[in-house]
């Protein structure tokens, strides 16, 4: 089960979401509908309002305050958010609806912005951004559109949908028709604007301050490379082992480029960092021809993943795929560089023994620490004798340590991590000891 401190600061962070999501609603409470209106035109009324407060709140889960970091993990905090935006489109959609009622004539001549009185068309404009935004956003990929014009658009996108769906809520009166309430509406919202400008401006000037360089560019096995950088002109920062950073290349971190990728190297060497990549995309490939002495920005560290969030297990299993070996890396260097004498399991699945990133490297690793490495290959080579194929129930049932408690940590393709994690629960791994972080988060 999770741990009381874990379950009290989960309970926290759902408590504070909903009570900010919420709050609109006691403004208008205080403040009954002037013009005598229905049950439905009330409703119709909050809808909006909830679906605005919703729509700010999306600003905050991506914000990146450290200090505000959840116990679940990144991955979920961005799952949240990417479904909490049809939510809030939901009730953005029922809002007209109830307005209108039966009035479908009045109903698409307020579709059509020009034809529409101003503080109306403010909102259909903001609807309309906040579909584009939902359907480009969920489709990103089967689209193939390139994700930093997709970012920046989204950006674009956000900031009409809540500045036009503001202008609208203070223009076309009805709840918001009191001054004392428009007051406190209009403050509450613009300091959703202000995180904002800081997410976007702010942090990225500070960033500018803290450049890095790159001071080694090493090819690794199966497409990848590993980067090392090197804080210029500043201390760096700590990190956990398994944590990872959000990184742009170039001469500003305005331009939003920037990628998430997990460390690689040993804590204990900080601060100087190894980000271990795959060619994926666009910028992964262009991450091969990175140059020694460019310039980078680093944003981080982020993320829940760490051995040192069970520093007394008995041991620890890291269960990787593909490029998922990264974070394992850090771990296991990190163990390394700490003399640390537990017993430990890496099972790394790879398509084929030759395209295996970092094997030489994991190789050394058994030297320093008491760690058994089980190859799994979905390509064997002629002759191979160790584990073949997939990461089954069976093959883990036959790997996985007896007695103790051991610390199980497992990062790969989204559709090996969930195979992976079913099988860990009918294999009767604890829940606290399961230990899951899903990089891909936009």
């Amino acid at each position: 089960m999770p741990s009381l401190r874990d379950l009290t600061r989960t309970g926290l962070w759902v408590g504070l979401y909903a009570l900010l999501a919420v709050f609109p609603l006691t403004l208008l409470l205080s403040a009954p509908a002037p013009w005598g209106g229905g049950f439905a035109e009330e409703l119709a009324s909050a809808l909006g309002f909830l679906a605005l407060s919703i729509l700010a709140m999306q600003f905050l889960l991506t914000a990146r305050f450290q200090w505000l970091a959840p116990p679940f993990g990144t991955d979920l905090v961005y799952f949240f958010h990417r479904h909490m935006t049809w939510v809030a489109l939901a009730f953005a959609l029922v809002h007209p609806v109830l307005l209108f009622g039966s009035s479908l004539r009045d109903a698409l001549h307020y579709l059509v912005p020009w034809a529409a009185p101003w503080e109306i068309a403010a909102g259909t404009w903001a609807l309309y951004a906040m579909v584009a935004l939902a359907l480009t956003s969920f489709l990103r990929k089967r689209l193939k559109l390139p994700y930093e014009p997709w970012r920046r658009v989204h950006g674009a996108l956000a900031l009409v949908v809540v500045l036009g769906s503001l202008w609208h809520a203070t223009q076309a009166g009805r709840l918001l028709s009191r001054p004392v309430v428009r007051w406190l509406w209009l403050a509450w919202m613009m300091a959703w604007v202000l995180l904002l400008v800081r997410v976007r401006l702010v942090r990225p000037l500070v960033l500018r301050s803290r450049p890095w360089t790159v001071v080694e560019v090493r090819p690794e096995a199966g497409d990848a490379v590993t980067l090392a950088l090197q804080p210029e002109g500043h201390p760096g920062f700590r990190f956990r082992p398994g944590q990872f950073v959000w990184l742009s290349l170039g001469d500003s971190p305005l331009a939003a480029a920037e990628h998430p990728f997990t460390i690689s190297s040993s804590s204990q060497a900080a601060p100087r960092i190894e980000l271990t990549v795959k060619a994926l995309g666009d910028f992964t490939r262009r991450l091969q021809g990175t140059a020694v002495g460019a310039r980078a920005y680093v944003d981080g560290p982020y993320g829940t993943m760490s051995i040192d969030a069970c520093p007394d297990a008995d041991g620890y299993v890291f269960i990787a795929g593909g490029i998922g070996i990264a974070p394992c890396l850090s771990m296991l260097r990190t163990l390394a560089d700490r003399g640390d004498r537990r017993h430990h399991l890496l099972l790394y699945a790879t398509s084929r023994l030759e395209r295996t990133p970092c094997r030489e490297e994991l190789a050394r690793l058994q030297l320093s620490l008491d760690l058994k490495l089980v190859h799994v290959l979905e390509e064997p080579p002629e002759g191979w004798a160790g584990e073949r194929g997939y990461l089954t129930e069976a093959l883990l049932d036959r790997w996985l340590p007896r007695g103790g408690r051991h610390g199980h940590f497992v990062c790969g393709p989204p559709i090996m991590m969930d195979l992976v994690e079913h099988a860990l629960r009918r294999l009767h791994v604890p829940f606290a000891d399961l230990h899951a972080e899903r990089f891909d988060l936009v």
